[in-house]
């Protein structure tokens, strides 16, 4: 059962955490970034500004990941006929609190995240398509 628990936060955390961040890359490769390795710059010269919103997108989705897949799975167990349904209430506590966050360091110089609702909607959006397609092609349903 350990084994399981890892593999279904494990794989659920990276799985997003990639999909999150490269709908990043695209929706912020304006603001400095050029690729993964340039979001997380941490330096502070005019060259550097608005590159450090990779760091963002990993902290959030580890604040907001595990308690979302969490959540669903429990949701599955006690309720399965409800399955999608819980998932998409899931999903949209989880886009208010990371557009909370992405907002809270939108207006923060050098942060470099001028939509944060767009970015919080589209990287959530896409990550749990994502993540129902990847399931549906491999068949393993966490």
């Amino acid at each position: 059962m350990a084994v399981y628990l890892v593999e279904m936060f494990g794989v659920s955390l990276a799985l997003t955490m990639g999909i999150e961040l490269a709908v990043a890359c695209y929706l912020l490769r304006g603001a400095g970034g050029l690729g993964i390795a340039a979001c997380f710059q941490l330096r502070r010269g005019k060259r550097e500004r608005g590159r450090r919103w990779g760091v963002i997108v990993v902290l959030v989705n580890v604040l907001t990941n595990p308690p979302a897949v969490l959540f669903c799975w429990l949701g599955r167990i006690c309720l399965s006929a409800a399955e999608v349904p819980v998932q998409l209430a899931v999903e949209v506590l989880v886009v208010a609190v990371e557009a909370y966050v992405y907002r809270c360091f939108a207006g923060k110089p050098g942060w470099g995240i001028e939509r944060p609702y767009l970015l919080a909607v589209a990287a959530n959006v896409c990550s749990w398509l994502g993540g129902r397609w990847l399931m549906g092609i491999c068949g393993r349903g966490f």
